[in-house]
């Protein structure tokens, strides 16, 4: 009984078309024309068609909603028509029982799981976040539709909540990952010499390791930073989408290439060869609604503590 790795990360948009100018043309991803052929792309969940764009180990999954009615579409009105990060897929080696064990602590389903392979979480009870579960299928992507290599894997999918014990709550005791106590980082608290309103964000971050990727969760310390904002606006229940994070081992080829496609980068990275580590940020609304981090990921102790955001 185990959840093996984030399986791939939902993504809802209007328009499949821009989708794909965006994580092809701009990230220089690749749709799984095998799985989901473009334009178009596979009828998918709740009454969407939707196309998967490998990234790693896992995927993006976008998908446009047929029905304003669906909770997809209503999601999808919520952000206002530009869409963004829905849910995340965790995979299960065992799928009826994790689905029991989360029951049994009191997670709440979304329907029936009588004869399938996935179920979608009631967001109320995993502090207001989309999450589903499916069984492993084992499938991994071609290497024809990896892209261009840009980016090679998922470092972290980054998730905004108001308390770290109820963060602890849900993906220790409930879920049953482990911390990896080394990274944790902020929790003494903002620097009290920091001018008020700037960039980098106070934050209390926890991090739990997923297959080959993380789920990394910032709790704001102060109340005026952007997490703050997002946090007291959007996470009603507990926690909100913060961002994704892919891997690059070229952060300054992938950002010369988004930025020549329209993908609006947020602030500078140092020149090439000065920083082992290179951290590049990029604006949602060319995002498909979703906040990007991109990074290199230095090996050893480095990469906890990549430059101010």
């Amino acid at each position: 009984m185990a959840f093996t790795r984030i399986h791939h990360v939902g993504i809802v948009t209007p328009d499949l078309d821009n989708a794909r100018k965006v994580l092809v043309d701009g990230f220089g991803l690749a749709v799984d024309e095998h799985r989901t052929p473009s334009p178009g792309g596979d009828p998918g969940y709740e009454n969407t068609s939707i196309l998967e764009f490998p990234i790693g180990e896992m995927r993006y999954e976008v998908a446009k909603p047929n029905s304003e009615d669906s909770a997809p579409g209503q999601f999808l009105a919520s952000t206002g028509g530009r869409g963004g990060m829905y849910y995340i897929s965790l995979a299960s080696d065992n799928f009826d029982v994790d689905v029991k064990m989360l029951v049994d602590k009191g997670v709440k389903l979304r329907g029936s799981i009588d004869g399938q392979q996935s179920v979608f979480l009631e967001p109320e009870s995993v502090l207001g976040l989309g999450i589903q579960i499916m069984a492993e299928d084992n499938y991994y992507t071609h290497p024809h539709y990896l892209g261009n290599g840009n980016l090679t894997g998922m470092a972290h999918v980054g998730v905004a909540a108001r308390s770290a014990q109820e963060s602890r709550h849900l993906w220790s005791d409930i879920f049953g990952f482990s911390e990896d106590k080394s990274a944790e980082r902020g929790q003494e608290g903002p620097d009290p010499n920091r001018e008020k309103g700037a960039a980098d964000d106070p934050v209390h971050l926890l991090e739990y390791p997923v297959g080959g990727s993380v789920i990394e969760i910032s709790h704001p310390t102060t109340e005026d930073s952007g997490t703050a904002r997002l946090v007291a606006q959007r996470a009603t229940h507990g926690a909100v989408y913060h961002h994704t994070c892919p891997y690059a081992p070229d952060v300054h080829r992938f950002t010369d290439q988004a930025v020549e496609n329209g993908v609006i980068q947020i602030g500078s990275i140092p020149p090439k060869g000065e920083t082992e580590t290179v951290v590049a940020w990029f604006h949602p609304r060319s995002c498909l609604g979703m906040l990007l981090e991109v990074w290199n990921r230095a090996p050893g102790g480095e990469h906890h503590h990549h430059p101010a955001r």
